[in-house]
């Protein structure tokens, strides 16, 4: 069940000669120009190309609607899917297929997630190289064996890995912050499995899901690298002819508002983790998303951020606490995560509470604004600087339904966004009554907060 540096190019057209993030002075917000040429093959699939000559290396992402939430009846259906592509084909087994592709110098990873299964390949552009690549990659994909054999193997695996993921305090927390903020809706079910539907999943099982799921009209291709126009074209559309047709996923049911609770999980360890989920209403294809972005990024990014500064460099109760937004189709999160020590729990969550009321109430500060775009605008400049970064950063997008102009726009729309626009948006968004509060760790006394040490 598995899941290559990239160096940017001097003269490439991805950056515009861009080397290195470093120098360029962010407070000029310089537009980025990476031109994404676009398409739709004729079986449905959405492609965009960024044509890279300064490396001869093609990256090529495929992701498809196929992610967990797409199999309420069976949980467990399309993890089993999506492990078992790589498990032999029609033509291959798994290990000439693995054998063909290092012998290739190519490079295949996969993800899945709730809403997508993404599937990747990397490979030099010497069509002696590349087109056997490219073939194996689109036989893995399309026309997976799907035997009882290798079914009972990643059953086995998969079974494992779920138990061993909830023995992981970070992961038990987040997957109890889900369980309740989303009960009742597909979300509900972070890992995405259940042992009952695991058990239940048979081969033709298998061979149903993947003729809708992996269709072609169910396909979002991205492709960065040495290609001319013609050829990426031509690459697109070899892939989409060779899967399933017709078929696209559904539209899932926005998830019900959550109430506030506060959850406590026993478990062995020396540390607690402690997680604040809020709900976010908002796609990230909504106006007022970088808002909440540029919130979290002021909040709970770096040693820099209010809560860092907080809970590290004036107590000394944490290595680190964290911020991020989640936004997906049918619902989100804004989420603070932490290590602490178990005594410390109650007080840390007041604590932290305390800052995020207060941030909602009072907004960031113009400095803290800037340095927040800036970082984000540096982090931007290094994935377009990136081929891999880039195809990863235009499949997201992609994801998220932004519009075309994305990327040219990114940085713009960041630099007009003031104190009082975040603060607004967090007040309509963000609502602390609905806060859900999970802890997990081994149960002990709670003690008050140690004194600051400034």
């Amino acid at each position: 069940m598995n899941d290559s540096n990239s160096y940017p190019a001097a003269d490439s057209p991805v950056h515009g000669g861009l080397v290195s993030a470093l120098g360029v002075d962010l407070d000029l917000f310089e537009p980025i120009d990476t031109h994404v040429q676009a398409w739709t093959t004729d079986s449905g699939t959405a492609v965009k190309f960024v044509e890279a000559r300064g490396l001869p290396i093609v990256d090529i992402v495929l992701q498809f609607r196929a992610g967990t939430t797409q199999d309420t009846v069976l949980p467990g259906l399309a993890s089993l899917a999506f492990y078992m592509l790589d498990e032999g084909s029609q033509q291959h087994t798994a290990t000439q297929q693995a054998e063909q592709l290092e012998r290739l110098g190519a490079v295949m990873e996969k993800q899945i997630r709730l809403e997508h299964a993404t599937l990747s390949l990397r490979s030099l552009s010497n069509e002696a190289l590349f087109d056997p690549a490219l073939a194996l990659f689109i036989d893995l994909v399309a026309r997976p064996a799907f035997t009882a054999d290798a079914l009972a193997k990643i059953k086995s695996q998969l079974l494992r890995h779920n138990a061993s993921r909830e023995q992981n305090p970070r992961f038990r927390a987040r997957s109890e912050a889900f369980r309740h903020m989303f009960s009742g809706h597909p979300y509900g079910n972070p890992s995405g499995s259940t042992q009952q539907g695991i058990d239940q999943v048979t081969p033709e099982d298998l061979r149903r899901f993947h003729q809708r799921a992996y269709c072609a009209s169910n396909l979002n291709i991205v492709v960065v690298g040495d290609l001319s126009l013609a050829q990426a074209q031509a690459v697109s559309q070899q892939i989409s002819q060779a899967l399933p047709q017709g078929w696209s996923a559904i539209e899932l049911a926005a998830a019900a508002p959550a109430t506030g609770t506060t959850l406590s999980v026993e478990q062995p360890g020396a540390s607690s983790v402690v997680l604040i989920a809020l709900p976010v209403s908002v796609p990230a294809n909504h106006p007022q998303y970088p808002a909440l972005v540029l919130a979290s990024e002021v909040l709970g990014s770096g040693i820099a951020s209010r809560l860092m500064n907080e809970l590290r460099l004036r107590r000394g109760l944490t290595y680190g606490i964290y911020t991020r937004v989640n936004a997906w189709s049918a619902g989100g999160l804004f989420s603070a995560e932490w290590d602490i020590a178990p005594e410390y729990v109650e007080g840390s969550q007041v604590l932290v509470e305390t800052l995020l009321r207060e941030f909602i109430e009072q907004g960031p500060t113009q400095a803290e604004l800037q340095v927040a775009r800036k970082q984000l605008a540096g982090q931007l400049l290094r994935d377009v600087a990136q081929n891999k970064l880039l195809a990863a950063l235009l499949t997201q997008i992609t994801q998220q339904r932004q519009p075309a102009d994305f990327l040219g726009s990114c940085i713009e729309r960041l630099a007009r966004l003031t104190p009082a626009d975040v603060r607004a948006v967090m007040q309509r968004q963000l609502d602390l009554s609905q806060a859900v509060r999970v802890s997990v760790g081994p149960p002990t006394a709670q003690q008050p907060l140690p004194a600051t040490d400034q």
